[in-house]
């Protein structure tokens, strides 16, 4: 009992209750023996335990600082910082609030700020502030666009500030920065831990001993040179040297017998010393656990297991911390978008996160290694391998964009970001990369390049430019094809006025300062005096106000389209359409004037008796005036025909002497009733050209008609010829009512007239000039008009290109047919108009022919049939069968097969005609047909027909 009670007191009193049970001189020696004894390992266990605390302590730091610089590096690489350089529209929606999650790293409070290139703030964590002297280290290193790292003194002691630039591929110069600082006082592990770098060795005091282990620091802050200080337990034994000295001189005569029991009593009174060891060294081999020293024993070992068990507790602290940190990063990993992955300092990849697996459908056997090019296009595997193994012997960060095969077999482009991690040594210890789908980036790029395209070249075929005028300052902008539209662009808004029309500025002014005041929009047409050529544009102007969130106006956006082809286009319309209102009201004029004399004859007629003087009067009025109408109507036809490209000129050697003498015959009645002096100029026997004899003499035709109509009576017409090398030259000059300068150039244009006298005396309808231009224009030649104004005469030329023949035989004169006695041939007339039937058998009774009428086509092959007449006259739009189908049955019936087939109809386009041919017909007649053609026609057999004796014309065409 009392042994037990000494034993589980203090270490002196068990040494004091031994020496007194053996001797006191090898007690003493015992006591010394002990003593010494468990100071040594008592400093030996310290030690050790001083040791592996610094050295956790130093992974601590170590870790921190580590997560510190990937965390930052991470966060300056991400886009969400690259978006926030450029829009700034939408930074307080996202990168505020991304910046305010990083707070702490580890526990370790971070000051975070993004600024632009020229330093300027951006976006912070909201942690604090940098001051002066920090923002000025931050643009010295910006100005070099160096990433560094020191230690700066502030009022809160020594700060670890560090920069990461902020570089893209299209720069050379950074575009921005993110700088961080953090207390080093934040580091430390504890009170009793120190915390020194290069630039600051702590200095311990005299009798204070301490243990040293170097920080292992990431590549940013290497240059800092951290190190851990734990400084050690005293060894109090050795401050008993000299009596240890004298034990020993004593113990020596007590060898035998106080070693032996010496030794014995030693290992008993160590014991819970010695388990207190084993457990240390389990500790260091073993690893951290949850295993604990028991502090049972002496009051000294419990106190120590205590210590160390405290130690240990704060280690498994930090480690489960430093584990949840592993986990927290591999759960990171695992939910980022990008594929990432850990390789070797070899390259050979040895960790992928689950996106990785997810996409390219592969398993962790199938990526041991190399085993990622199984998942590399076929084309660009080798290319892409030997520019990674090259880029990792460099040892230096590199990107790289290729494609990767997903588990649905499709390549898709991934940029590629690795770097490495260097061990203090500067070794390559492991690589860390990431692989961004950029897919959806390439087609988003495309599709933006596409549209902004597709904008630009719709701004330019629309002649639209986009503008954005700012108030505040009265600056604008203006879309790049601004120029084109308006001949200039301007910087401010009021010197954009100054190319205003005068008059359309105030109706503008108005229009802008109503939306501004409404918050809404204007549409205005105006129009704009181009600064660079002088010209007036027509511009639509449509604004829209932009307001800002309290509602103020702050801008005016909107766009200018150049309307000045619509506006001359609509001005076009207006005077075409006011052109052809006058022409229909002339042409009903000029319709109602030969019907007033015809309705007059016709009623001459039912009051005249048989005076055969009388009657020839009348029936020469009525002739005269059924040509001009004929002439009116064929002028219409021909200008129709024309215009729509439905006249072709048989083109052959033309002399224009027979033209000239061709077409003064036509106008000679004219130029006669109005006691015109017509100048005919020798023709220059060279004067030939290629072309439609008939077309040629109507367009001289056309001119002498013109001049005769607008001068005055007894006025000059002078009718000259000229030749050159290229061309021949017609030119018709008279005296007469002239061209007004507004006139001069419409007067090609159809339904263009000069003003008339008040008498009408000129009548036509002014189409025989735009007829004279199409014809030119169909032989390949020019018309000009030229005329000093009005009352001072007109000139007319028109230019052919020539054709070097300088005699052409005219055409022997065609032999007339045998005229046979048509008299008493059986004609019949089919017709539904009752009127135009009856009258055109009246006339061909009178001429001798026996005469049959039919109104409809049915009864008209009936009777036909019966009787079989020898010639047919047939209107084509008859009711129910037509004239064709009539005409195609005659041809079927053998009684009637070779009868003379003769279309009188109002059909008279090219077209008619065909279509009257290949029915069966004869001759196409268009109405109103004239006696003598008809005559002409029924005195030859129809195996005559084409051309009517003693006319130059065909059939068709009288």
């Amino acid at each position: 009992m009392i042994f037990h009670r000494t034993a589980a007191g203090s270490l002196t009193r068990r040494f004091a209750v031994a020496s007194a049970a053996l001797a006191t001189f090898a007690l003493l020696l015992t006591v010394a023996s002990s003593w010494w004894l468990v100071s040594e390992q008592h400093a030996t266990a310290m030690s050790i335990v001083s040791k592996k605390e610094a050295d956790f302590h130093a992974a601590t730091v170590s870790s921190t600082l580590h997560s510190v610089a990937s965390r930052m590096n991470d966060v300056a690489n991400s886009s969400i910082l690259a978006t926030g350089l450029v829009d700034s529209a939408g930074r307080e929606t996202y990168l505020a609030p991304y910046l305010s999650s990083i707070r702490q790293i580890n526990g370790v409070p971070i000051n975070i700020l993004f600024t632009d290139f020229a330093g300027g703030e951006i976006s912070s964590n909201g942690l604090g502030r940098f001051n002066e002297k920090e923002m000025a280290w931050l643009k010295k290193h910006l100005e070099t666009g160096r990433e560094t790292a020191e230690i700066i003194e502030s009022d809160r002691g020594p700060e670890l500030i560090a920069v990461e630039m902020l570089s893209y591929s299209r720069t050379e110069t950074p575009e921005g920065a993110l700088i961080y600082k953090l207390r080093l006082k934040d580091l430390r592990p504890n009170d009793m831990a120190q915390l020194t770098w290069s630039d600051k060795a702590f200095v311990p005091s005299r009798n204070e001993s301490m243990v040293s282990v170097p920080v292992d620091m990431p590549e940013t802050f290497r240059h800092l040179h951290f190190q851990v200080l734990e400084p050690l337990q005293p060894a109090s034994a050795r401050e008993l040297a000299p009596q240890f000295a004298i034990i020993a001189v004593i113990a020596l005569a007590l060898a035998g017998t106080v070693l032996v029991l010496g030794a014995r009593l030693a290992l008993r009174l160590t014991h819970d010393l010695r388990k207190l060891e084993v457990f240390s060294r389990s500790v260091v081999d073993g690893g951290l656990g949850t295993q604990r020293a028991a502090t049972e024993g002496s009051t000294e070992v419990a106190s120590v297991a205590g210590s160390i068990n405290h130690m240990l507790d704060r280690l498994y602290e930090q480690h489960v911390q430093l584990q949840q940190e592993r986990e927290r990063f591999l759960q990171l990993a695992n939910t980022i978008p990008q594929l990432a992955w850990i390789a070797g300092p070899d390259g050979k990849i040895q960790w992928y996160n689950d996106r990785w697996y997810e996409y390219t459908g592969t398993t962790p056997g199938q990526m041991k290694e190399f085993g990622w090019r199984i998942v590399h296009h076929p084309a660009m595997q080798d290319t892409v391998f030997e520019r990674m193994r090259e880029l990792i012997e460099q040892g230096q960060p590199f990107q790289m964009t290729f494609p990767l095969r997903g588990a649905d077999g499709e390549f898709r482009p991934f940029f590629t970001s690795a770097a490495p991690l260097h061990d203090s040594d500067g070794r390559i210890v492991q690589w860390f990369g990431t692989n961004t789908d950029v897919s959806q980036i390439e087609k988003a790029e495309r599709a933006v390049r596409e549209s902004e395209e597709r904008l630009r070249e719709g701004l330019v075929a629309a002649r639209m430019a986009v503008w954005d005028w700012t108030l505040a300052n009265d600056g604008i902008r203006f879309s790049p094809n601004a120029p084109d539209i308006f001949g200039a662009t301007w910087d401010v808004g009021t010197d954009a006025w100054s190319a205003v029309h005068p008059d359309d500025q105030m109706r503008l002014q108005r229009a802008m300062d109503k939306a501004i005041e409404e918050r809404s929009q204007f549409n205005q047409v105006v129009r704009m005096i181009r600064p660079d050529n002088g010209n007036m544009v027509w511009i639509e102007a449509r604004g829209k106000v932009v307001s800002d969130q309290s509602g103020k106006p702050h801008s005016v956006r909107g766009i200018s389209i150049d309307v000045t082809v619509r506006k001359n286009a609509e001005e076009a319309l207006r005077i075409a359409n006011q052109r052809k209102d006058e022409f229909l009201a002339m042409l009903a004029h000029e319709l109602r004037n030969p019907l007033a004399p015809i309705s007059t004859a016709a009623e001459i007629l039912k009051l005249t008796g048989p005076d055969p003087e009388r009657l020839r009067q009348t029936s020469e009025i009525i002739t005269r005036q059924v040509d001009h109408m004929t002439s009116l109507i064929n002028d219409l036809l021909d200008v129709s025909r024309v215009t729509r490209g439905l006249v072709k000129v048989e083109k052959e050697p033309v002399r224009i002497v027979d033209v000239i003498t061709g077409a003064v015959e036509q106008v000679r009645p004219l130029i006669e009733s109005r006691r015109h002096h017509l100048n005919v100029q020798p023709v220059p026997p060279q004067a030939c050209v290629v072309g439609d004899r008939k077309r040629l003499v109507q367009i001289v035709t056309n001119l002498l008609n013109n001049a005769a109509k607008y001068t005055g009576e007894g006025g000059e017409i002078v009718l000259l010829v000229a030749v050159d090398a290229e061309k021949v030259e017609i030119s018709v000059r008279d005296t007469g009512i002239g061209i007004s300068s507004s006139l001069l150039p419409h007067v090609f244009e159809l339904f263009t007239q000069a003003e008339r006298t008040p008498d009408r005396s000129q009548g036509g309808l002014g189409l025989g000039l735009a007829l004279v231009r199409s014809l030119v224009e169909l032989h390949d030649g020019v018309v000009e008009a030229y005329s000093e104004g009005t009352d001072k005469g007109s000139l007319f030329t028109v230019k052919l290109p020539r054709l070097d023949l300088e005699v052409i035989e005219p055409d022997a004169a065609p032999v007339a047919a045998p005229v046979r006695d048509s008299r008493g041939m059986h004609v019949m007339i089919v017709d539904d108009n009752v009127d135009a039937a009856h009258s055109l058998a009246v006339l061909m009774e009178a001429e001798g022919y026996r005469v049959s009428v039919e109104h409809r086509a049915d009864k008209a092959l009936e009777r036909a049939l019966a009787h079989p007449p020898q010639a047919f006259l047939l209107d084509i739009g008859l009711p129910e069968i037509d004239g064709y189908a009539l005409a195609r049955r005659l041809r079927e019936a053998p009684a009637t097969a070779d009868a003379l087939l003769i279309a009188v109809t109002g059909y008279g386009r090219k077209e008619d005609v065909e279509r009257s041919q290949a029915a069966g017909f004869d001759h196409h007649l268009v109405k109103p047909a004239t006696r003598q053609a008809l005559v002409d026609i029924l005195a030859h057999s129809r195996h005559d027909s084409g051309n009517i004796p003693g006319s130059g014309e065909p059939a068709a065409m009288q």
